[in-house]
């Protein structure tokens, strides 16, 4: 009788482990998946430039998975993968010096980058486009919208024609929820 009793009592336990590690596992999965860094950084440049937070995120994990080191193979560089020529439109917006390195510079990438969203954002209304164009370039989707096959109002996309713009912009934006909450 305490055999089976034991026994029980044994599976039980083990039931709550396995739980447990099934927990766990998916825990440290999530936030590996969608890791939260630089938080003072995202908070302080969210608020100058009115953006949403989730956004800016999302959109870190997207471009270099928070990596500062992170250099694409089209040499845009930091969390936020700004390019050189960016940089420097950014810099002389901000009427500041231009230097490539600081853009390895968490602070400094993040408020280029949370900028330059909001100097997008000022271009085109719709979340969807002024992310494309941060993919994409602002010329390349101006020519988008411009294109009746593309665009129904010339405000708003109804197809993205690079796939990796399409896939890009749809992960950012699902991937806002995953920091609800967390930031």
């Amino acid at each position: 009788m305490k055999t089976k009793k034991k026994r029980k009592v044994g599976y039980f336990v083990a039931f709550f482990v396995c739980i447990a590690l099934i927990i766990g596992g998916a825990l440290v999965f999530y936030q590996v998946k969608y890791p939260v860094r630089y938080q003072e950084y995202i908070l302080k440049y969210t608020e100058v430039y009115s953006l949403d937070k989730t956004l800016v995120c999302s959109l870190i994990n997207e471009e270099s998975s928070f990596d500062t080191n992170a250099v694409s193979t089209k040499g845009a560089i930091g969390l936020m993968q700004i390019t050189s020529t960016t940089g420097a439109f950014i810099a002389d917006k901000l009427d500041e010096e231009y230097l490539e390195e600081n853009l390895y510079d968490p602070e400094t990438n993040i408020r280029y980058g949370c900028f330059y969203l909001d100097y997008l954002r000022t271009k085109f209304v719709d979340e969807q486009v002024y992310l494309s164009a941060y993919n994409a370039g602002e010329s390349t989707v101006r020519l988008w919208l411009a294109n009746s096959n593309l665009s129904d109002d010339g405000v708003t996309l109804s197809t993205i024609p690079y796939k990796i713009t399409r896939e890009y912009t749809a992960s950012i934006l699902q991937g806002k929820s995953h920091y609800v909450g967390r930031i």
